[in-house]
């Protein structure tokens, strides 16, 4: 009995090529038969595939009874051999063969007598690997396919051609054959090994499905894209399985045949590396040329050619400066569009520009991915893909230095406009640290800093700007503002409020763990504060001082850290 699996297979191949298929090349009774060595039986096979069946027949006249061996021992055909049954003249034995292999029937006559050569016959029987013919075939114009089959790739004798259209052709193999259909069409042709015998013996069938035309197609190149350095990427429609597809590039002294196109593994597009491709600096042409080999007739596609692209430069003035240089074919050429993020951003009218060409974009936003297309015979070509700034992000200029004005205890500071678009202003400032550092961000156009550490004689500041999207400037020159460190105090002052000299206070500055005091003659305190942008309006308790002299001590904590005190008087006058 067969095991399921190879059941499983024939029954699917038998449902899959039909009961006309089956009939003319799956093993049926043949007329052909096979004498064993010393002519005590004949097969009707003694070749085929996994799965085919042996049948043999008694015909040693007179001998009677005889013992069988579908897979005996040649050389111990009697102690080596396991006998399954008995024929006697005329009768027969049927056996299946599952695994490939060689094999011995063995027959033995065990009324006879002598060595055991005389009283044994052998027929020997080849199962060979279930694999079907191997064949190529091309498709060629008028209809017409041609095949050819690989006779050493193979066991089999001859070939058995069912051609799709209800004819069927015995064929020796090693030479090309034609087949011509009546009409355009799509053909199942299915190609069966024979051997000697005329029977295929089980063997799997090459199933080849084709589609025949009157006129040879014109191959119709549709893309070619610049995808690195040294590599292109073509587009086409697809190429019909069954013909000859050679690629043809121009690399500046004509066409030539560069590689074959195998329609089935490249049925649509086909990425070519080359070493030699230089596709910064230098451009190529391709086309695609399809032959009849049944005729040598060729077509070809129209001609297409890459774009030589590269971004020179980027930096940045009042705008985002790009510097791109290009280079294609004059043929057929109208215009070349520059795009940005797939974005058509400038459309220019020459295909050389290898001096190249400034690109100025207004906003950081706008920055993207650049690439140039052309459209040429109906060809999209497409250039290498570049990224302004990609090594380094923009660096942006510097703006002028801000203006830090001195007010009481606070510095007041301005900044002036950007060349670019703002996104926000970044202040570093150096106090009593030996270095600047950030202190505040802002989108205004100035600020107050109230933040300047006790103690700091000197306050400097630079000043960057961030874009839109974080790109930061260079610093700004350095501005830098001398917090007084002695003290100005005035010797008068009139609290009458016509807003001239109204307070006692003294001169602006920053000082540390200041303390200011003040006393009427008499030695009573009027008014005190550790504020020194306060002063003293000459009211004590509610009511006005009196017009008179005063005296006051001020003290503070200098850069040094050293405590200064100062004394003295002053006139209140009203």
């Amino acid at each position: 009995m067969c095991e399921f699996s190879l059941k499983y297979d024939r029954l699917l191949k038998s449902i899959f090529y039909g009961l006309i298929l089956l009939s003319l090349l799956l093993p049926h009774k043949s007329s052909a038969q096979y004498a064993s060595d010393k002519g005590w039986f004949d097969a009707n096979f003694v070749k085929g595939c996994p799965g085919f069946f042996v049948t043999i027949t008694h015909t040693r006249v007179g001998a009677g009874t005889l013992f069988y061996g579908f897979e005996g021992d040649k050389d111990n055909p009697i102690s080596g051999t396991s006998f399954t049954g008995s024929f006697d003249e005329g009768e027969t034995a049927t056996f299946q063969y599952n695994n490939p292999g060689t094999f011995y029937i063995v027959v033995v006559d065990q009324s006879g007598s002598g060595s055991t050569a005389d009283r044994t016959d052998i027929l020997e029987i080849t199962v060979l690997p279930d694999v079907p013919p191997s064949a190529t075939y091309t498709n060629c114009q008028g209809n017409t396919v041609q095949i050819m089959i690989d006779h050493l790739a193979d066991s089999f004798d001859s070939y058995n051609i069912l051609w799709g259209d209800g004819n069927q052709q015995i064929y020796p193999g090693d030479t090309p054959i034609e087949h011509t259909y009546s009409t355009p069409g799509i053909y199942d042709i299915f190609i069966g090994g024979r051997f000697d015998d005329g029977e295929s013996s089980g063997c799997r069938l090459l199933k080849i499905e084709i589609s025949t035309f009157e006129e040879l197609p014109t191959p119709v190149l549709e893309t070619i894209s610049v995808t690195a350095l040294d590599e292109i990427e073509l587009g086409y429609q697809p190429l019909s399985v069954g013909l000859s597809y050679t690629l043809q590039i121009d690399t500046g002294t004509g066409f030539q045949d560069y590689a074959s196109i195998d329609p089935q593994t490249n049925p649509s597009n086909l990425i070519i590396n080359d070493a030699n491709f230089d596709t910064n600096n230098s451009f190529y042409g391709f086309k695609i040329v399809v032959e009849d080999i049944c005729s040598t007739i060729k077509k070809e596609s129209e001609s297409g050619y890459s774009i030589a692209f590269e971004l020179a430069s980027s930096t940045v003035s009042t705008t985002y400066d790009l510097l791109v240089e290009w280079l294609t074919s004059d043929q057929n050429f109208t215009d070349i569009n520059l795009l940005i993020d797939g974005s058509t951003y400038q459309t220019f009218n020459t295909f050389d520009n290898s001096s190249g060409e400034t690109i100025n974009v207004v906003n950081c936003n706008t920055l993207g991915t650049i690439t140039m297309t052309t459209d040429v015979n109906g060809i999209l070509s497409t250039s290498i893909s570049q990224v302004p700034f990609e090594s380094s992000p923009p660096l942006l200029p510097a703006i002028n230095a801000p203006n830090a004005q001195l007010n009481g205890a606070v510095v007041e500071i301005s900044f002036s406009s950007t060349p670019i678009t703002l996104g926000e202003y970044v202040l570093y400032r150096k106090d009593i640290t030996t270095s600047f550092n950030e202190i505040f961000s802002t989108s205004a156009s100035g600020l107050t800093d109230t933040t300047i550490p006790p103690g700091t004689a000197e306050a400097c500041y630079k000043l960057a700007y961030r874009d839109e999207c974080g790109n930061i400037s260079e610093l700004s020159d350095e501005v830098c503002i001398i917090l007084a460190t002695s003290l100005g105090i005035p010797n008068a002052f009139s609290p009458n409020g016509d807003g001239v000299n109204d307070i006692f206070k003294i001169n602006d500055g920053i000082y540390a763990n200041f303390s200011m005091l003040i006393y009427n003659r008499w030695g009573s305190l009027v008014f005190n504060t550790d504020d020194p942008t306060q002063g003293w309006d000459g009211e004590f308790e509610g009511t006005a001082a009196n017009s008179g002299t005063y005296l006051y001590r001020i003290s503070f904590q200098n850069a040094d850290n050293l405590v200064i005190t100062k004394t003295g008087s002053f006139v209140l006058i009203r």
